[in-house]
């Protein structure tokens, strides 16, 4: 496999522009070898999967459906190296360093930080490796690696923005809990909810503050709001467990979240889902963490010389009410 990859990993880092991926069942199209068995000559693909590790729901079931979709029975020998804690790059960065040493086929790489990748990127071109971004993105150059694929922050985020103007057209005063500082994640998700809210009347800033995707910050953080901020009545949590945490401080200041204060997420997660069913939550955006079938697909298509598009979205769905909110659970949309 390796004397293939020499072959044709180069192939893959053209992908810009022309597009040939296609995102559901590529039937026969062409050269009718897109290695969907992985390497197709009875060796296993070796893949290295620079991870974050235990985060929260959301990235447990992400990094699960990474590790299904790329089964030995898939065609693959999946190398799994988490960080050693959800901010720390540089065991991300020896682990990436540790997969180009090696010699896998191909390296997936969720970055815990968007920065700092260049000379490791760098390192595994000149090997030939290609690399897949899985959902978050780094600011290094895009010829560096071959695609990123990810459900779209901004227009996730976007739809939060949409739901929160139309559920207050009066505008509201708000408060933005935030993820790990330095993510690209957390710069698409304010982009997108600030765009859709940009101009219209009536809305008052806060202020905005990591809670470092946590409940338990996320708690503290709204705690704090509301003493200094009573008339607060929007919160947009960046994901379900800050949304979640920002929940229970509402209720232990004697409020009534979903009424007097209302709180929007991101995720999809079953518990988000289970407080939207409660009435703790108001809207839960799903940002759908089931691409490992595309992840699969992205591989073999770099490895078999086709081109593949630079960004790969993920579709998702949005839950606006407590009875969407126990349809999506009893649809198994949970995780």
């Amino acid at each position: 496999m390796a004397n293939k990859k020499r072959m044709l990993g180069l192939i893959g880092f053209v992908g810009a522009g022309a597009l040939a991926l296609g995102l559901a069942g590529c039937a026969g199209g062409g050269d009718g070898d897109t290695g969907s068995e992985g390497s197709g000559d009875g060796e296993l693909t070796t893949v290295g999967f620079v991870a974050v590790g235990p985060e929260g729901g959301w990235r447990d079931a992400n990094e699960q459906a990474i590790k299904d979709a790329f089964s030995e029975d898939a065609g693959f020998d999946l190398k799994y190296a988490p960080a050693a804690s959800p901010t720390d790059q540089k065991s991300q960065l020896d682990a990436f360093a540790t997969f180009v040493n090696d010699e896998v086929d191909v390296i997936l790489l969720t970055a815990t930080e968007a920065s700092g990748w260049d000379d490791s990127l760098a390192l595994a071109q000149e090997a030939e490796i290609p690399v897949i971004l899985l959902d978050r993105g780094v600011d290094s150059s895009d010829d560096l690696y071959v695609t990123r694929i990810a459900p779209d922050n901004v227009n996730v985020a976007g739809t939060v923005g949409d739901w929160a103007v139309e559920t207050f057209p009066e505008g509201a005063s708000y408060f933005t809990l935030e993820g790990v500082p330095g993510l690209s994640v957390v710069n698409e998700r304010n982009e997108g909810f600030e765009a859709a809210i940009e101009g219209k009347d009536g809305w008052n800033k806060i202020g905005a503050q990591t809670a470092n995707w946590t409940a338990d910050e996320g708690k503290s953080v709204i705690e704090t709001v509301l003493k200094e901020n009573p008339d607060l009545q929007f919160v947009f949590a960046q994901n379900d467990e800050m949304g979640i945490g920002a929940a229970a401080a509402v209720t232990a200041a004697g409020l009534t979240p979903g009424t007097d204060v209302k709180i929007a997420t991101i995720d999809g997660t079953t518990p988000a889902l289970e407080a939207l069913a409660a009435g703790e939550l108001s809207f839960v955006a799903q940002y759908n963490p089931f691409f490992g079938d595309l992840a699969v697909e992205a591989v073999n298509s770099a490895l078999a010389g086709d081109s593949v598009e630079k960004t790969i979205i993920v579709p998702g769905e949005t839950f606006d009410s407590p009875e969407a909110g126990q349809a999506a659970i009893d649809d198994g949309k949970g995780f």
